[in-house]
């Protein structure tokens, strides 16, 4: 039997090549998408970019993206993802990069991957299997990922709250609007940088696309003002301003890294508002250690907010821990379920997150229409 899949890679390769636009390729358990979106404004400023639309990033997504590039295209951001050992390095065989970056790796994937380990192991590919003339944009926060990659020989550029970056911020400062920061450029000072997204995590992504842009002549300057402009991406930690609530939309998505961050920005940004309260769905694809991880976010979630709504298979130990830090906390076997039963206090600050599957952007929906 002929391998259609291997086809299709094979065909897009051949266009991308014959477009002969520079690729770049983001890989990563968190951040992908929004890093993609910042890495096209920023070279956006000064090239024709084409992105690769919505999550298109696995072995069928990336050769269709590829193939829908035009062909007068000068750079092609692609975010790539793995759930399975092996389809990294297809990915990197039918794309060829020409810059890469791994945002950060964390326990995702965990039933096709095994372990954290073997998440590590897969993403690192996206380095490890780079022509040496590629370029590397590494997140110097990211201390395993760094150590393993200063001894590959491509050129690099590093990034992050890290002292040791070339590309860093310093004086964060959350608010319900967007995060401000100083931008440093080696020893240039940008201060009164703003990005309309919220926390550490997002401001790394921008350092992130503030270091492609200098790899591709973009001024920093001219970074920042595109970053400035973007819209956050809807289902990735948006804020909601409704007459009732202020609502943090993460719905897209979870995993326990990005669990920890959007319960780390909740408490940052909600604080004027009362109560606060976490709207939790499951973490899928976690195999063995699903208990673990979503009894520690529930632990999280208790610290953080006064009630806690969990939706799902796992919903009792995330609620059961929240219970434990003083939160009040009610389980729900289904997000239909919670519905029948929602009633959020006027004034509240809601998170909503959860894995996709459950499809908790109708929580937000609801919130908004009240």
């Amino acid at each position: 039997m002929r391998d259609t899949l291997r086809a299709l890679g094979d065909l897009a390769h051949y266009w991308r090549k014959k477009c002969a636009f520079k690729a770049l390729a983001i890989t990563g358990s968190c951040g992908k998408t929004s890093t993609k979106e910042m890495w096209a404004a920023v070279l956006g400023k000064r090239f024709r970019v084409f992105r690769n639309p919505g999550n298109f990033n696995n072995l069928v997504g990336l050769p269709l993206s590829i193939l829908a590039t035009p062909a007068d295209t000068e750079i092609g951001v692609f975010e790539l993802g793995v759930s399975l050992p092996g389809e990294m390095s297809r990915l990197v065989e039918i794309l060829a990069p020409d810059a890469a970056l791994i945002t950060n790796v964390r326990p995702a994937h965990l039933e096709g991957l095994g372990s954290l380990e073997g998440v590590f192991a897969e993403k690192f590919k996206l380095y490890s299997e780079l022509p040496r003339e590629a370029r590397l944009i590494l997140n110097r926060d990211e201390e395993e990922l760094y150590l393993r990659a200063r001894d590959l020989p491509q050129e690099r550029i590093t990034y992050g709250l890290h002292m040791e970056a070339e590309v860093r911020a310093e004086d964060l400062r959350v608010r319900p609007e967007g995060t401000e920061f100083t931008l440093f450029v080696e020893e240039k000072r940008f201060p009164g940088a703003r990005i309309p997204f919220l926390g550490d995590h997002f401001v790394r992504n921008a350092l992130s696309a503030v270091a492609a842009g200098l790899l591709f002549g973009v001024p920093p300057e001219e970074a920042l003002s595109a970053l400035a402009e973007l819209e956050p991406v809807p289902g990735r930690l948006r804020p909601v301003r409704t007459d009732r609530y202020f609502i943090l939309d993460d719905t897209y998505n979870a995993n326990p890294g990005s669990m920890y961050e959007a319960l780390k920005v909740f408490w940052e940004v909600g604080q004027e508002f009362s109560p606060r309260v976490a709207i939790l769905g499951d973490m899928r694809e976690l195999g063995t250690e699903a208990e673990r991880f979503h009894e520690s976010v529930g632990r999280m979630a208790g610290r953080v907010a006064r009630v806690v709504l969990a939706v799902g298979e796992y919903a009792s130990s995330v609620a059961r821990a929240a219970e434990r830090e003083g939160a009040r906390a009610r389980a729900y076997p289904s997000v239909e379920a919670l519905l029948e039963d929602l009633e959020i206090p006027e004034g509240a600050a809601v998170l909503v997150k959860g894995s996709r599957a459950l499809r908790l952007e109708r929580v937000v929906e609801r919130l908004r229409e009240a």
